[in-house]
């Protein structure tokens, strides 16, 4: 049973508004920071479980050591236990047959598909360095075709559910613990000595959430890919003789603030041994704002996702720098899917990809054709949610779709029909012609700005 008291931090909350008042999404005035923590601490229904985008800002600008953020998951968490989850969330599920793994994979070229089933794969493995590529990284598998790896034996499996982490941001705390010991089991039989994390979500969820509010212990050490590819630079290991010379941004993702200078301080280090010149936006470090996954937790809307990250884009393309680097693989995704939708011009790359370039090679960075492939996903769950009724149900998550989840290596690449027509109907150079495109973006920026006032009167 799960232990709730450890996300109520309701009774010693001092009620100074600072949490929201200083929130860099909602930034509500004192009184009204004031009014809406208390209807928080007392359960009842407050804007923020609408509004909030998760990105943990919260839990740094409190004084009192409160955190809020987790009061806000608990809340999430309740209203979960009480009506289940839309059927949108479904897509990012991962063992469910609606899940954007399930139908991405098919779409997926032969040489990232060999990657998914070898990480899958636990023998061999058994006491080696890990490199924990984590359940996003499996949406551009490709990223980890650099020797900049090499030394590291890569794993992972959509199924261990992140390690819990984008659930704990959805507030599915209940599954999270559930996650958690599952990952004891995985680990137990692999044993490795180190895991380093791609995601700092990971990073978060196996050095600090899992063990210090779920009571799941790990005996590994823990290491973010930032530190390990620092530590190379550092030693001589890492030579970056070809400097990229261009601008650039970096987005500090959500889960960085549960680490961060452990994560922040050294992805920048990487970025200026690469020879670029480096811009702050308005929001960084603790500051920063989500990329757009998280804001579609309070009420399962895309258009809140698509708009949060066509916000986030704009802070980076006003600051005029010509790529905006990530070093999270589920802000990689949204990023290049935004990107596509809204007709934005700056260029992703992943700091593993920014690392390549100054090494002297030319990263795969599939992020077009990987963004036209999530997009027809979504398109075709979003059509048989209109025409079934079923698929528009509510549901909630049964714990043996965790623990019993089927062997590591079995995958089924038979491409979903419904994907495969999207698929090639997006694909299609009548589609992807110019003016086919500005067509759609100018499309959705109108569904933005509808939605925009429907919501805000």
């Amino acid at each position: 049973m799960l232990d709730t008291t450890k996300f109520d931090s309701s009774e010693s909350c001092k009620l100074c508004g600072a949490c929201l008042s200083a929130c860099p999404v909602l930034n509500l005035e004192g009184d009204r920071a004031i009014a809406e923590k208390q209807l928080l601490n007392s359960g009842q229904p407050s804007m923020v479980l609408e509004k909030c985008t998760t990105c943990l800002s919260c839990d740094l600008y409190c004084p009192n050591g409160c955190d809020p953020y987790e009061l806000i998951l608990l809340r999430w968490n309740e209203r979960y236990q009480k009506k289940g989850l839309p059927a949108l969330a479904r897509m990012v599920m991962p063992s469910d047959p609606a899940s954007i793994w399930r139908q991405l994979y098919p779409l997926m070229p032969p040489d990232e598909q060999e990657l998914i089933k070898n990480w899958r794969a636990r023998s061999g493995k058994r006491g080696k360095d890990i490199l924990l590529t984590g359940c996003f990284s499996a949406f551009s598998p490709y990223l980890t075709m650099t020797p900049l790896l090499d030394g590291l034996t890569p794993y992972g499996d959509e199924r261990n559910w992140c390690s819990g982490g984008h659930i704990y941001q959805l507030g599915l705390l209940d599954v999270v613990e559930q996650v958690g010991l599952r990952l004891q089991d995985v680990f137990n039989e692999l044993k490795p000595a180190k895991v380093v994390t791609m995601m700092a979500a990971e990073y978060a969820m196996l050095g600090n959430i899992l063990p210090q509010r779920f009571n799941t212990s790990f005996d590994f050490e823990v290491v973010p890919l930032e530190h390990y590819l620092l530590d190379r630079l550092r030693s001589g290991q890492l030579k970056l003789d070809f400097p990229v010379n261009k601008r650039m941004v970096i987005h500090d993702n959500c889960f960085s603030k549960a680490a961060g200078e452990v994560i922040w301080s050294p992805v920048r280090e990487l970025a200026q041994a690469c020879g670029v010149t480096t811009i702050e936006m308005q929001h960084n470090r603790e500051d920063a704002l989500c990329c757009g996954f998280g804001a579609a937790a309070g009420r399962f809307d895309l258009f809140d996702l698509v708009a949060q990250g066509k916000k986030r884009l704009a802070e980076a393309e006003a600051t005029g720098a010509e790529y905006l680097i990530v070093y999270c693989a589920a802000c990689y995704f949204i990023f290049s899917v935004v990107r596509e939708l809204v007709g934005s011009k700056l260029e992703i790359y992943h700091i593993l990809e920014l690392l390549d370039m100054a090494q002297g090679r030319q990263p795969l960075h599939r992020t077009r054709r990987r963004a036209f492939s999530i997009i027809a996903i979504m398109s075709a769950n979003i059509t048989r949610m209109l025409l079934h009724t079923k698929a528009r149900q509510r549901f909630k998550i049964d714990p043996a779709a965790i623990q019993g989840a089927p062997g590591p290596v079995d995958i089924d690449f038979k491409a979903d029909r419904l994907c495969a027509f999207y698929y090639s109907l997006l694909n299609n150079p009548v589609v992807q012609n110019p003016w086919s495109l500005s067509i759609l973006t100018a499309l959705v920026r109108l569904a933005l700005a509808g939605h925009r006032r429907f919501n805000h009167g």
